[in-house]
C-alpha cells in the first residue's frame, strides 16, 4: 500500500470518531493543564510571569471550548492541538514550558477520568430517576394481581408492583456497581509522566485536591498501565445495566401484544399513524418502536465490552498505543445508554396496566395450582410432595377437560387423594378462598412476599437506597464543581499579582 503522507503525519492523523470524542473532553483537558500550572508555580518550577502567561492562555482556550470553538486538528490531536494553541497565545517560551514534568500519558488519562467521573454520575442520576419512576408504578400497583410467567408458561401469580420491584432492585445494583467504580478509581494519575514518575518537584496530592480526587495514583507504572481499565469497568456496568433493560424490553413487547394484553404505551411511546410507530400500510398499527431499540441496546453494548476487553488484552506495562481506541467506544457506550434510560423513563411514566385482563389471566390459566397445594400440605401436614401428585392429577384432567380452575371440586380432589391411600377434607368454601388470586397473594407474609403490607414496606426499603444514590450523586457533583471553582480562582490570583 502506498500513501503520499509522511509516517510523522499519519503517526498524528485522528479519525473523526475519536475528535468527537475528544470534542467532549477539551474543557476537562484545559481544567487538568491549569491545575498542573498551578501545581508548577506553587513549587517554583516555573515563574509567576510564565505561569501568568499559560494561565491567560488557558482562560481564553476555556471560553473558546465552551462556546464550540476549539476546533482539534486531526493531524495533531486534542492534546497538541492545545498546546499550540497555548504557544499561539502565551507566546513560544511559556507555551513550551506548559509540558513541564508531564507526558501526553498522564494528560489524556487524567482528561478521561476527570470527563468519566462527571459521566458516570450523570449516568447515575438518570438511572435513579428511572428507578423512581418505577417505583411510583409499583407503589400504584402494589395490589395489581399479574400473571408470573417461568419458561414463558403460566407460572404462579404475583403482582405488577413486584414485577416493578423486581427490576428496581437490579437497576439498584447497576447503581452500586456504578458507585464502587468512582471510588475505586478516584485517584489522580497527574505526575505519573510517562509511566516512571519525574525528576522535577511536583507536589502531586497538590493537584489531586485542585482536580477534586480523593487520592494520588501512587505508582506510575500502575496508573499508565491502567490506562482503559477504569472504561471498561463502566462499560461493565453499563453491561450489567442494558441486559436488565433489554429483559424489561422483552416483558413489556410481550405483555403489550393483542394476546396478552395486560399493558398499553402512551402517546409518546407509540402512536397509531405515526410515521415511525404506526404502519405505512397497516392502519391499525401502533408499534413499540422504543423498546425494540433498547433491547437492541444489550447485544451492542455486550459487544463493545468484548473489544475493549480485547484491545486491553496482553498488552505489555506502559503505555501501548492500542489504549487510545478504547476512547471512542466508552463514548459511544455512554451515549447509547443514555438513550436507553431516556426511552425506558418515558415508557413507565406513561404505561397503563390491564387490571381485569390481569385478573382474568391468573384465574383462568391454573397458575393459583401451587397456592392451592401449599394450602393442603398446610392444613393437612401431608409432605407437599404428595399434596403435589394429588393436585397435579386433579389439575391434570381439568386442564385435559378444558375445565377451568375454579370449577374443580371438593370430592375431585378427595378421589385422587383416595388413589394416593390419603384422605383430604377441603370444604368448598376454603377452596373458593385459595382460588381467589388476591387472597392467596395476601397469604405470602414472608419477606419480601406479595402480600400487600409487606410490598409497600419493600418499596420504601428500594426509596430509601435510591435516595441514598442519589444524595451521594449529588454531593460528588457539589465537591467537583468546588474543586473547578478553586481551580480557577487559585488561577486568577496568580494572573492579578503578576
Amino acid at each position: 500500500m502506498t500513501t503520499n503522507l509522511s509516517p510523522q503525519v499519519l503517526h498524528y492523523i485522528v479519525s473523526p470518531s475519536q475528535i468527537h470524542a475528544d470534542k467532549k473532553m477539551v474543557a476537562y483537558d484545559v481544567w487538568g493543564t491549569m491545575a498542573h500550572v498551578v501545581m508548577l508555580c506553587k513549587t517554583k518550577i516555573l515563574s509567576k510571569d510564565i505561569t501568568t502567561k499559560i494561565l491567560t492562555a488557558l482562560e481564553a482556550i476555556d471560553k473558546e471550548a465552551q462556546n464550540g470553538d476549539f476546533l482539534i486538528n486531526p493531524q495533531k490531536g486534542a492534546q497538541l492541538t492545545l498546546e499550540a494553541k497555548i504557544i499561539e497565545k502565551a507566546g513560544e517560551t511559556a507555551g513550551l514550558s506548559t509540558h513541564t514534568a508531564r507526558s501526553r500519558n498522564d494528560q489524556v488519562m487524567v482528561t478521561e477520568m476527570l470527563y468519566l467521573r462527571e459521566e458516570i454520575l450523570a449516568t447515575e442520576l438518570n438511572l435513579l430517576s428511572l428507578i423512581d419512576s418505577l417505583l411510583e408504578l409499583a407503589k400504584h400497583h402494589a395490589a395489581t394481581v399479574f400473571p408470573g410467567y417461568t419458561h414463558m408458561q403460566p407460572a404462579k401469580p404475583t403482582t405488577f408492583g413486584h414485577w416493578c420491584l423486581a427490576y428496581c432492585t437490579s437497576l439498584l445494583r447497576v447503581c452500586g456497581e456504578l458507585q464502587f467504580v468512582y471510588n475505586q478509581y478516584d485517584l489522580c494519575p497527574l505526575g505519573a509522566a510517562e509511566s516512571f514518575g519525574t525528576s522535577w518537584p511536583i507536589d502531586r496530592k497538590f493537584v489531586a485536591d485542585l482536580l477534586g480526587f480523593t487520592n494520588v495514583w501512587e505508582i506510575p507504572q500502575d496508573a499508565i498501565s491502567s490506562r482503559g481499565f477504569y472504561q471498561l469497568a463502566i462499560i461493565n456496568c453499563l453491561n450489567h445495566l442494558v441486559i436488565v433493560s433489554s429483559k424489561i424490553a422483552t416483558d413489556l413487547l410481550l405483555y403489550s401484544t393483542f394476546e396478552y394484553g395486560l399493558v398499553a404505551f402512551g402517546e409518546q411511546v407509540s402512536q397509531r399513524l405515526h410515521p415511525i410507530t404506526g404502519s405505512s400500510i397497516m392502519a391499525q398499527k401502533k408499534n413499540p418502536d422504543a423498546l425494540e431499540l433498547v433491547r437492541s441496546m444489550a447485544p451492542q453494548i455486550t459487544g463493545i465490552q468484548q473489544v475493549v476487553s480485547g484491545i486491553l488484552t496482553a498488552l505489555p506495562s506502559g503505555y501501548n498505543r492500542d489504549i487510545r481506541e478504547v476512547k471512542e467506544y466508552m463514548v459511544l457506550a455512554l451515549d447509547k445508554v443514555e438513550s436507553t434510560i431516556k426511552v425506558l423513563d418515558d415508557v413507565f411514566s406513561d404505561l397503563s396496566v390491564n387490571k381485569e385482563t390481569a385478573l382474568k389471566l391468573v384465574k383462568t390459566n391454573y397458575s393459583l395450582t401451587t397456592d392451592l397445594a401449599d394450602y393442603i400440605s398446610q392444613k393437612t401436614h401431608l409432605p407437599f410432595r404428595l399434596v403435589y401428585k394429588i393436585i397435579g392429577q386433579v389439575i391434570d384432567g381439568a386442564i385435559t377437560k378444558n375445565v377451568p380452575i375454579a370449577e374443580i371440586t371438593p370430592d375431585e380432589i378427595k378421589q385422587a387423594a383416595n388413589l394416593h391411600d390419603t384422605w383430604i377434607n377441603i370444604s368448598q368454601t376454603e377452596l373458593e378462598e385459595m382460588l381467589n388470586p388476591k387472597k392467596a397473594l395476601e397469604k405470602r407474609k414472608h419477606f419480601g412476599g406479595t402480600n400487600s403490607f409487606l410490598t409497600l414496606k419493600s418499596i420504601q426499603d428500594k426509596q430509601k437506597k435510591s435516595d441514598t444514590f442519589k444524595s451521594w450523586a449529588i454531593s460528588e457533583n457539589e465537591r467537583i464543581a468546588k474543586s473547578k471553582l478553586k481551580t480557577k480562582e487559585l488561577a486568577q490570583n496568580i494572573i492579578d499579582d503578576a
